[in-house]
């Protein structure tokens, strides 16, 4: 056997919210661990990269599958289906393995009880999932996976994101250089995160790439320091690196527009659905305190309207700003 790790980000840019990093991973047949290799292929039955099919699940860039004024649904889609392979519900009646974002945070989320304890807006909040997608479809998408999953010899075994509010954020950067090693850095340490459990075995683990960063050697060997980072190739499309024992061998490839690559793109999915459905509460907290504010997706400009119009609350809030507002 082999396993395969995506690896992208939602959020890098914002001034508010969080920056959440995903990772799935999967095991494959070890004669399939080629660089040839292509799930989407494999999973063609039940998975498509357009929004057209309806009868597959659409796995591709968030970008593209997030639309605002269609909500939610195109990423419920996907990443309910998915969860639902790592623990179906116990019966029918039960059709969500997260059924409210309370349960999400907490299997998907890594160390979210703690990360989150400076954020007011997360402490009381909840909602029923899915918010947009129509939930009685989730099993029969689940339902198709299984079955051209187990066709495939294919096991998809975990989904994580590292969701990184404001605070947490703020505490990182103080420790990295610029803004794109703290998520190189991040991202790496989820790939180790996400594979610990499970028995060694070659591994691929494919990023996109981080703030147009090409050189990533470094950081892998402090990471890894018990092995010698071998330099495959490194320029603007793609780096490449090597470690490892043969029956070990492990492979990171940071790769520009690394959503060609399906358990990357279904990363991308996860982190943008927890990203949005963070920033949902942190919209609601400021909704309750301040009257008649419009919502916001925490991008720079919009944000400075925002931080203005609760700029009277703070204070009486007792909300620190290294708690609100990201530093970059």
């Amino acid at each position: 056997m082999a396993y395969l790790i995506g690896i992208d980000e939602a959020g890098y840019g914002p001034f508010l919210g969080p920056l959440c990093i995903g990772a799935t991973l999967w095991q494959i047949p070890d004669s399939r661990h080629t660089n040839e290799f292509d799930l989407y292929d494999e999973l063609q039955d039940c998975v498509t990269t357009t929004l057209k099919d309806k009868s597959r699940i659409m796995v591709g860039d968030s970008k593209l599958a997030y639309k605002p004024k269609l909500g939610l649904q195109n990423l419920e889609r996907a990443v309910h289906a998915f969860t639902n392979l790592l623990s179906p519900p116990a019966d029918q009646a039960n059709i969500m393995t997260c059924p409210d974002f309370q349960s999400w945070m907490k299997t998907i989320g890594i160390q979210w009880q703690a990360w989150s304890d400076t954020s007011p807006w997360f402490k009381d909040y909840n909602c029923e999932l899915p918010v947009d997608a129509d939930k009685s479809i989730i099993p029969d998408l689940h339902s198709n996976l299984e079955t051209t999953l187990s066709a495939q010899g294919i096991q998809f075994l975990d989904a994580k994101v590292m969701c990184i509010p404001a605070a947490r954020f703020n505490y990182l950067l103080n420790s990295f250089p610029t803004k794109g090693a703290l998520l190189s850095h991040c991202s790496l340490e989820l790939a180790q995160s996400i594979v610990a459990n499970h028995p060694p075995a070659p591994l691929l683990v494919h990023c996109d790439k981080h703030g147009g960063r090409n050189r990533y050697s470094h950081l892998l060997q402090q990471l890894f320091p018990d092995y010698w980072i071998e330099i495959a190739e490194e320029s603007t499309a793609i780096s490449r690196y090597y470690f490892g024992p043969p029956e070990q061998r492990i492979q990171f490839r940071f790769v520009a527009k690394g959503e060609g690559f399906l358990p990357t793109a279904l990363a991308s999915m996860y982190a943008k659905y927890t990203r949005e459905l963070s920033m949902q509460a942190f919209n609601q907290y400021w909704q309750q305190h301040v009257k008649d504010i419009k919502p916001t997706a925490g991008y720079p400009q919009d944000a400075r309207r925002f931080r203005a119009e609760i700029d009277d609350q703070l204070q009486g809030l007792n909300i620190l700003e290294e708690a609100l507002w990201r530093q970059c």
